[in-house]
C-alpha cells in the first residue's frame, strides 16, 4: 500500500510540475517586446526620461517587455519613422520630418510658441496644433504619444546686433538651416543669412565667414559653441521639439487594450515633463553663458510677444501654400 501511496504522490508531482512549467512558458510567451528607438544620445535628458519609461511600462503589470536603442542606433529621425510605418520599430523618440508630409513641418513654425506657458499648451492633447499633428500622422499610419519641447532656439553673435530688440536691420549675416520656414522667419526678423551644416557653424563664426547663427538651444549654445561667440538673444523663434509616436501596426495588431492604456498615459506622463525640464535648463544654460563671459541680450516679454505677432504676419502667409491656409489659422487660435 505504502508503495501505491509513494507512486501516486511521484505522478502527482511530476504532473504537477509539468503543469506549472507549462504555465511558466505561457507566460512567457505572453510578453509582449516592443521594440524602441530613439535619437537622443545617452547624457541627454531625454535618455533618462525614456530609460523611466522603459520601468514604468514593464513594471505596469501588462506583460510587456522592452528593448531600447538609443542615440540613432536603428537610424536617422526619417529612417525610424519610416521603420515605423512599417511596423519593424514599434515607438519612436525622434524630431518628425515633413519629408512624408509638408504639413508636418507646423512643428517648425516660427513663433509657433514663444513662452513656456504657450509651449505647454500648445504641445499638449486637445490644441488645434496637437490635432492636426495627431490627424496628419495617423494618415502615415503613426500614432502620436506624446509631444515633447526640449528647449527655446534663440541666436548666438561675435557682434552686438543692431536693432535687436525688433525686427528692424540687424546688420549682421548669420548662419541658418536649410528648412524654408528658418530662412523665411530669419529674415524677416532682420538678418542677412548662409545656409551652413550644423558642424560647419562654429569654423564659420570663428573665421568670421558669417557674424553668428540661429538654431541652437541654449545648452546646445554653451556646449558647442561659447568660445566662437560674445552674444546671444533668447528670442525663442523656434522650439527644439520632438515627438513619441508608434507604429499603428503595432498599436493596433499588436497591443491589448489594457496595453494600449498603460502605454498612452506612460507616454502622456513622460511628455509632460519637458515644459518643466526646459524652462529650468534654458535658465540654467543662460547663466552658464553669461558665467563665461557671454553676453546675454534681455528681452522683456512685451518686446518678445511683438516680434511674434510681426514674424507670425509676415512669415506664416508665405508658408500657407505648403503648410494649408486653414492649418495656420487653427493654429493662432491657440496663441
Amino acid at each position: 500500500m505504502k508503495k501505491v501511496i509513494n507512486r501516486f504522490s511521484l505522478k502527482s508531482i511530476a504532473a504537477g510540475t509539468l503543469m506549472l512549467g507549462v504555465a511558466m512558458a505561457s507566460s512567457v510567451q505572453a510578453a509582449t517586446v516592443l521594440r524602441i528607438a530613439t535619437t537622443h544620445a545617452p547624457d541627454q535628458y531625454a535618455s533618462e526620461v525614456i530609460q523611466q519609461v522603459k520601468k514604468d511600462l514593464e513594471g505596469a503589470g501588462v506583460d510587456l517587455k522592452i528593448k531600447l536603442y538609443m542615440a540613432s542606433q536603428l537610424g536617422s529621425g526619417e529612417q525610424l519613422m519610416g521603420e515605423a510605418v512599417r511596423g519593424s520599430i514599434d515607438i519612436v523618440h525622434a524630431f518628425v520630418y515633413s519629408h512624408k508630409d509638408p504639413v508636418l513641418e507646423i512643428n517648425s513654425l516660427p513663433y509657433l510658441v514663444s513662452s513656456y506657458d504657450e509651449m505647454e499648451k500648445v504641445f499638449s492633447p486637445g490644441s488645434n496644433f496637437y490635432t492636426v499633428f495627431e490627424q496628419r500622422m495617423d494618415k502615415l499610419g503613426l500614432k502620436l504619444l506624446g509631444v515633447t519641447g526640449e528647449g527655446f532656439i534663440g541666436v548666438m553673435s561675435s557682434s552686438m546686433p543692431e536693432n535687436y530688440r525688433s525686427t528692424g536691420p540687424k546688420g549682421q549675416n548669420i548662419r541658418v538651416w536649410s528648412a524654408q520656414a528658418a530662412k523665411l522667419a530669419t529674415h524677416d526678423m532682420g538678418y542677412n543669412t548662409t545656409t551652413i551644416d550644423w558642424g560647419d557653424a562654429f569654423p564659420a563664426i570663428q573665421q568670421g565667414v558669417v557674424d553668428g547663427m540661429i538654431g541652437a538651444t541654449p545648452e546646445a549654445t554653451f556646449t558647442t559653441f561659447k568660445e566662437a561667440i560674445n552674444h546671444y538673444v533668447p528670442y525663442n523663434a523656434f522650439v527644439e521639439n520632438t515627438a513619441y509616436y508608434a507604429s499603428k501596426k503595432t498599436w493596433e495588431k499588436k497591443l491589448n487594450d489594457e496595453q494600449r492604456k498603460v502605454v498612452k498615459e506612460v507616454f502622456a506622463k513622460a511628455a509632460s515633463k519637458f515644459v518643466a525640464w526646459s524652462r529650468e535648463n534654458d535658465a540654467a544654460n543662460l547663466k552658464k553663458l553669461e558665467e563665461f563671459g557671454v553676453t546675454i541680450l534681455p528681452l522683456s516679454d512685451a518686446e518678445r510677444n511683438d516680434i511674434a505677432t510681426e514674424i507670425r504676419s509676415a512669415t506664416w502667409p508665405k508658408l500657407e501654400e505648403r503648410l494649408g491656409k486653414d492649418v495656420l489659422k487653427s493654429i493662432v487660435a491657440d496663441l
